[in-house]
């Protein structure tokens, strides 16, 4: 069947997105622009498996893109997550294909639970990315390049909570937390502002300063999303200390209990430091990203109000050499002998 059609109708997907032996719940498209046309010819009809034969007819072809209505977007994000595992150890997908797909599952996925922060099934979906995204980066060494390749810079509160997740489980990884821990912290990260969704759009959207009454407001989330989660038994305790810490601080100087010191939790901690680190990377409504470098500069000077210091020198570690230019500049050298010293 060949279809003419707007382009506006068809959204294109790698080919890569398919998993043999699986079945196919939407109608895929193969394009042909002959005769300055966009002709869209069927390929495999929803309902059917996509088997290593039809997929050695896209090698045959030398096909590299797919294509699915429009319309048919949320079925390919459900097929995807339904089968991140199978992607996830897919010997023959590159570390970026795998992370692109851990991360367009992960942008539908934390949007459901922003939606129905009190819903079950989909906080167990959260656990369940958590897991796959442990996974992947265990089993690949480039994971780190790749993560951060697909990324958003767009400061949303989705986006944001998959970023510091994705950084959290990276950084996790380098502390060499137990694997019960680490997905504790990769969860808590990810549902680390759910209390958000409480709270009144304008305001979370505002750009320029808030008022004293607004950030009251803005103050209220982590209590809000420890309100929300705690009524569910799946969620660890552990993950929850990353719920209701996030913006506590060293010093004692924050919210909601102005706890300071050791009387935060090490996620508390860890939590801190990836929070502010992505949101000052990325594109905010009152404040255009900074680069990772100028990041981590302006991070450690206020490191003896905000931060562990420890953590902060880790965190350094983990993430400033994997950032260096090839000519760094002299102010991207974070960790002087004096910094160390401390």
């Amino acid at each position: 069947m060949t279809i003419p059609s707007s382009t506006d109708e068809y959204t294109a997907i790698s080919k890569d997105a398919l998993v043999e032996n699986t079945k196919i719940e939407f109608d895929v498209f193969l394009k042909n622009d002959l005769g300055g046309n966009s002709r869209y010819i069927l390929f495999c009809r929803g309902n059917q498996e996509f088997s290593a034969e039809r997929r050695g007819e896209l090698l045959n072809r030398n096909t590299h893109r797919l294509y699915i209505s429009t319309k048919d977007t949320d079925k390919y994000l459900k097929y995807q997550e339904k089968n991140l595992k199978q992607i996830v150890e897919d010997k023959s997908k590159s570390s970026l294909q795998k992370s692109g797909a851990l991360y367009q599952v992960a942008t539908n996925m934390v949007h459901d639970v922003l939606d129905n922060p009190k819903s079950g099934e989909n906080l167990e979906r959260a656990s369940t990315w958590v897991g796959n995204t442990i996974s992947h980066i265990v089993q690949n060494q480039n994971t780190f390049s790749s993560l951060f390749q697909v990324t958003s810079n767009d400061y949303q509160t989705a986006t944001h909570s998959i970023n510091v997740s994705v950084i959290g489980l990276l950084f996790g990884k380098h502390l060499s937390l137990p694997p019960n821990e680490l997905e504790c912290l990769g969860t808590g990260l990810l549902l680390h502002d759910v209390g958000k969704s409480t709270l009144p759009q304008d305001v979370l959207d505002k750009k320029g300063s808030l008022t004293s009454e607004e950030f009251e407001i803005i103050k209220s989330h982590p209590k809000a999303g420890l309100d929300l989660l705690e009524q569910n038994d799946s969620i660890d305790e552990l993950s929850l200390k990353v719920v209701i810490q996030h913006h506590e601080n060293n010093d004692g100087t924050g919210y909601p209990y102005g706890l300071g010191g050791s009387d935060i939790h090490l996620f508390g901690h860890i939590s801190r430091i990836i929070d502010v680190y992505d949101a000052m990377t990325s594109d905010r409504p009152y404040a255009d990203a900074l680069r990772p470098f100028a990041t981590l500069a302006e991070i450690k000077k206020e490191n003896q109000i905000c931060f562990n210091e420890e953590l902060l020198k880790e965190f350094i570690c983990f993430l400033g050499q994997k950032n260096q230019r090839s000519e760094p500049r002299a102010e991207d050298i974070l960790l002087d002998p004096s910094f160390v010293a401390k």
